[in-house]
């Protein structure tokens, strides 16, 4: 059985900007839009994950 989850998360779903993985602590991932936290003008942000392809696979979810 081959895994085909991708490995980068696809672009926000609300205003199409690239997406970006963020690491807290040894065991919290998570995916939001790169204009999340540096330019504070989208709100796109998905679920906490326990590793990076979780929460990519919980981002490319939300479309």
């Amino acid at each position: 059985m081959s895994d085909i989850t991708p490995v980068t998360p696809k672009p926000c779903h609300k205003c199409g900007a690239p997406a970006e993985v963020v690491k807290a602590g040894s065991r919290r991932f998570w995916v939001q839009c790169s204009r999340y936290a540096g330019q504070g003008t989208c709100s796109a942000i998905g679920s906490q994950a326990d590793n990076r392809k979780e929460a990519i696979a919980n981002w490319n979810k939300i479309r």
